[in-house]
This record gives C-alpha cells, sequence and structure tokens, in this order.
C-alpha cells in the first residue's frame, strides 16, 4: 500500500499524449486524488528520471519491460544512476499491447518507411515482412505515440506502429489492427516517487547488485534466497559499463523490505557483493 507522505506537484509519463504509457499514468493517478497535478508528458526516459532525481515535489510512470522483449534497458540503466535514494519503485501496473499500423495514407500499399519505438518495431517484424516490401525502411523514434505525432508533417509513404487512441488523437488512418507478432504481448510500467510503501501480503522487492571479484559469488548471493526459502521473482544482468565482463544483475524476489526475511536476505548477500542498490518494495500487480 503507497502511503502519499511526499507532496506531489507533477507526474511526468513518456509522451506524447495516446501512449501506452499514459494508459499506466491513467491507472497510478489512483493514488494522487488532488486535481491539481500537473501530468505532463516527457519525451525520453533518461529526461524523466533526471528531472524526478532532480525534483522532489514530481513522480514519474516508465516502462520497465515487455513480455516479448525483456526489460527495457534504457530504464535499467538510468534507475541506477539515480541520485536520491528515496526515489524508488512504489508501485507496477501491467498494460497490454495492442499494435496497429497508422497513416495518412488511405492504403498500405503507399506504405515505404515506417517509424516507432525500436522495441514495438520487434514486435511487428513478421507482419512487416509479410504484408510490406522487403526495401520497407524502419527508423527508431522515442515512443510509439511520439513516432504518430511525426506522421503529420510527414507524406503518406510513412506509417508509425502505435496503437488506436493515438490515431484518434493525431487523425491518423488506421490501415491495419493487432499487427503483434505475438498477440499475448504486455509491457509492465512502473511508478517512481518518493513515496513510502507498507506491507501487503503480496509484495515484491527490487534491487541490483554487483558481485565480489571471486569463484562462484554469483551463486553464493542466489544461494542466499533459497536457504531463506524466498522466491526469485525475475534475475536479469546489464554490463557494468566500467570494465568488459562486469555485470550488473536485478533482482526481483517476493516480500516487503520491511519484513525480517527481506532485512536479513539483504544483510547476508551484502557479503558476497561489491554494490547493491535498493529499487523499491511494492505490491504485486
Amino acid at each position: 500500500m503507497i502511503e502519499i507522505n511526499k507532496e506531489i506537484n507533477e507526474l511526468l509519463f513518456l509522451g506524447p499524449a495516446g501512449s501506452y504509457c499514459e494508459t499506466a499514468k491513467n491507472q497510478f493517478a489512483v493514488f494522487f486524488p488532488s486535481k491539481n497535478i500537473i501530468q505532463t508528458p516527457y519525451p525520453t526516459i533518461k529526461g524523466i528520471i533526471d528531472y524526478v532525481d532532480n525534483n522532489e515535489t514530481s513522480a514519474a510512470v516508465i516502462p520497465i519491460e515487455n513480455s516479448i522483449e525483456g526489460i527495457v534497458r534504457e530504464t535499467m540503466d538510468n534507475l541506477l544512476n539515480v541520485k536520491d535514494n528515496d526515489l524508488q519503485i512504489t508501485a507496477e501496473t501491467v498494460i497490454p499491447v495492442n499494435h496497429c499500423l497508422v497513416s495518412r495514407a488511405g492504403s498500405i500499399r503507399k506504405i515505404q518507411k515506417i517509424i516507432s519505438h525500436p522495441q514495438a518495431l520487434a514486435q511487428c517484424q513478421k507482419f512487416i515482412a509479410k504484408y510490406l516490401p522487403a526495401d520497407t525502411e524502419q527508423t527508431e523514434k522515442a515512443s510509439t505515440s511520439k513516432a504518430a505525432q511525426e506522421l503529420v508533417n510527414l507524406d503518406d509513404t510513412y506509417a508509425a506502429i502505435a496503437n488506436a487512441r493515438t490515431a484518434e488523437l493525431f487523425n491518423l488512418n488506421i490501415l491495419a489492427k493487432n499487427i503483434n507478432d505475438e498477440k499475448d504481448n504486455k509491457t509492465r510500467f512502473i511508478l517512481l516517487s518518493r513515496c513510502t510503501t507498507t506491507p501487503t501480503g503480496s509484495d515484491k522487492t527490487s534491487i541490483a547488485f554487483a558481485t565480489k571479484n571471486q569463484s562462484g559469488a554469483l551463486v553464493k548471493v542466489l544461494n542466499v534466497f533459497d536457504s531463506l526459502n524466498i522466491n526469485l521473482l525475475y534475475i536479469d544482468s546489464r554490463p557494468s559499463k566500467k570494465n568488459l565482463g562486469e555485470y550488473i544483475f536485478f533482482v526481483d524476489f517476493e516480500g516487503h523490505l520491511k519484513d525480517e526475511p527481506a532485512q536479513k536476505v539483504l544483510d547476508l548477500i551484502k557479503l558476497n557483493t561489491s554494490f547493491i542498490k535498493i529499487l523499491g518494495s511494492y505490491r504485486k500487480f
């Protein structure tokens, strides 16, 4: 459960309007009943995290994982750079992804170029290969809604991969619906804030750590979770960007930091880690 014990004046989300992130933001808005909160679309994940890190009365909604493409690397990398330890993940939600091919054109036969977020492009490769020319140009944009917005100033040889709501907002034609290669496609979004959370009995904790440069260090860390019968929900790694072969590990595990087992596991894994960062404890979606 989230305790709104910090003043929140602004809620940022990856925009522009019409994005899947805006849909997630609307779900999180229930935590902030004040009608005076400014809701601001922002063009990049890095910019959002930097802004919230430096503005204590702000919070943010950003994507963190897709069921097909995995972690959102820009989110994970920039969460590591957050300076304010009070800024943490305080909630999560999952939004179904239903991509459409949208354009100013009235027919798919005119399309020669596609723009969208890199994950959206990757999630629709079978459709692109089947219905568009082999030499169709694909260009990455910061978000699906940003791509749709840019179509307003482009000719009708361009299309974007976005959702139906975005097409409506920017007066675009929907040339094809539900074009995802995998139909059960979902994206997980997180709420970053300085609010605190209390245990609900159905929580998860997210951490990032680097192991000591010792043989078997990662195994020793993972064995701690096993020995305390704590279920690991997720594990992944990203390059440390410091030395070749060094990695930061991201782990989600069941339990809340205010629960004794979670406190104990953190105390024990510190014996085999050179770095550890608490990303948040929050109710599982």
